[in-house]
């Protein structure tokens, strides 16, 4: 997951805001990707190609009625998030091996682990889970490419993949843009195939050189139906150089 300053911030569903209008000169014309990539292709090329630049952002998590003020900081392979309602903060450390998650109730103290069966519980009571803020899914290996599709007017691949561990989904799927090689949108499975928790960025921004997400929607679905049963918004308002990372 990604998040960015609001800095020319626009609807995601408009063409103008998605990520630029797709052409043939994308980065996926001259990376190297194939016509139809393997999951593994796909895997390594996102893994590779997932490095932050050193920022810090500030904005909200809107749960329901709740508003809980964030901080999150941004560099290289590093992204923490600091909730300021609350003595809790996460950090996330990506690597194609394995994301590791960390959270600390302040600065002072150690950083612990999340390992295990506590990486499905919810963070700060929101629709987001720890494993969720891991991209885990991203390499897991039972993978397969299922076909195309468009959404938000971008071409895009898609991909299912099945957990080698614990996890709140039987399976995840996910769309890949042709163009722009990043991940649009994530529906999480249940057993019977059917959509349970859904991801979607809303907006983008373009600041400090890069194009980064604005507003991501999490939302946990009625199985069965495109129906939410509950949403929450990451939002970013402000973005500064300079993480202390």
């Amino acid at each position: 997951m990604f998040l960015g300053p609001l800095s020319q911030a626009q609807d995601a569903s408009t063409p103008s805001a998605r990520l630029k209008t797709e052409n043939k000169d994308g980065p996926a014309r001259t990376s190297g990707i194939p016509e139809n990539p393997t999951p593994r292709q796909m895997q390594n090329f996102l893994w590779r190609t997932l490095v932050m630049k050193d920022l810090i952002l500030k904005g909200r998590v809107q749960s329901g009625e709740r508003k809980i003020p964030v901080v999150v900081r941004t560099r290289d392979r590093l992204i923490q998030f600091e909730f300021q309602d609350r003595p809790l903060q996460i950090r996330v450390r990506f690597a194609p091996e394995g994301s590791l998650i960390q959270k600390r109730t302040k600065p002072d103290t150690e950083w612990q682990v999340v390992t295990g069966p506590e990486k499905t519980k919810q963070v700060a009571g929101t629709d987001l889970a720890y494993e969720d803020l891991g991209i885990d899914f991203l390499r897991w290996p039972d993978a397969k490419l299922t076909g195309n599709d468009n959404v938000m007017m971008l071409d895009c691949w898609v991909y299912e993949a099945n957990p080698p561990v614990q996890s709140n989904y039987a399976k995840v799927r996910y769309w890949i843009s042709k163009t722009y090689l990043s991940m649009i949108r994530a529906d999480g499975l249940n057993a019977k195939g059917e959509a349970i928790k859904r991801f979607t960025f809303n907006s983008v921004i373009e600041a400090e050189d890069t194009v980064v997400i604005g507003e991501m929607k999490v939302a946990q679905l009625t199985p069965g139906t495109d129906v939410s049963a509950s949403r929450t918004f990451v939002q970013i308002d402000t973005v500064e150089k300079g993480s202390g990372l």
